[in-house]
């Protein structure tokens, strides 16, 4: 009789990512996009208006604080 095949081990077996893997890894680069292009935007503001440091630090802080939030939103969907 077969055994039964645990959550991931055929894609494993088959040299295949599972999609949960593919999931993590676009909600990182996500992440990684919030922190972009929201400390770009401090930093331009910096520049522009003479706030510095504070338009970069707050648009390195919007964008940590939004990439938090939508890693809860996934985990909360996924049930984690």
């Amino acid at each position: 009789m077969p055994r039964p095949k645990q959550n991931g081990q055929e894609d494993r077996q088959s040299g295949r990512l599972p999609w949960g893997w593919l999931r993590m890894y676009a909600l990182v680069l996500e992440f990684l996009a919030y922190l972009a292009v929201l400390g770009y935007a401090g930093w331009w503001l910096d520049e522009r208006r003479g706030w510095q440091p504070w338009g970069l630090l707050t648009g390195l802080l919007l964008g940590t604080g939004m990439g938090i939030y939508r890693m809860m939103r996934e985990a909360k969907r996924l049930g984690l």
